[in-house]
């Protein structure tokens, strides 16, 4: 019985790295797969989805923006001769981090579509649910520095 248990709760620790799924693999690219036979119809609603993906994370990115301004009007490094808030320094680097994060991700989902060949029916729909779930993952990053909403 100890055996069986111990079997069991082994496969438990482990389950969670199982379940995990590719970055090219998602729900977005299965439904467009599912909805409609013709590859281009494919391209064109994972394409959707991607583009839906991005506003998201643009409008998450807006409007942290927006807070961490709001949130840090004093000087920056409490220095009475700056010239800068620190919410303007905190803002410049926030956004320029996003504008790295970007080319991150191309890169990335590009080297991960290398894995099968360009002229594949769905080189770009890896490319694009790559895209999809690192979009998807940056927004909780970003959730994930605490910043409050503007009051």
């Amino acid at each position: 019985m100890k055996k069986i248990v111990l079997i069991i709760a082994t496969f438990m620790l482990h389950f969670p790295m199982l379940a995990s799924a590719a970055l090219y693999e998602g729900s977005e690219a299965k439904a467009c797969f599912a909805q409609y036979a013709d590859p281009n119809q494919q391209e064109k609603c994972l394409q959707q989805k991607k583009n839906e993906s991005e506003s998201q994370l643009e409008g998450v990115i807006i409007e942290t923006n927006k807070n961490i301004k709001a949130n840090n009007v004093g000087l920056f490094n409490g220095k009475e001769d700056a010239a800068e808030t620190s919410g303007e320094v905190y803002s410049k680097r926030f956004l320029n981090a996003q504008t790295l994060w970007k080319q991150y991700r191309k890169n990335l989902c590009l080297a991960v579509a290398t894995e099968i060949n360009e002229d594949a029916y769905d080189y770009q729909a890896f490319i694009d649910q790559c895209e999809i779930n690192l979009n998807k993952r940056h927004i909780e990053e970003i959730k994930m520095m605490g910043i409050l909403p503007a009051s």
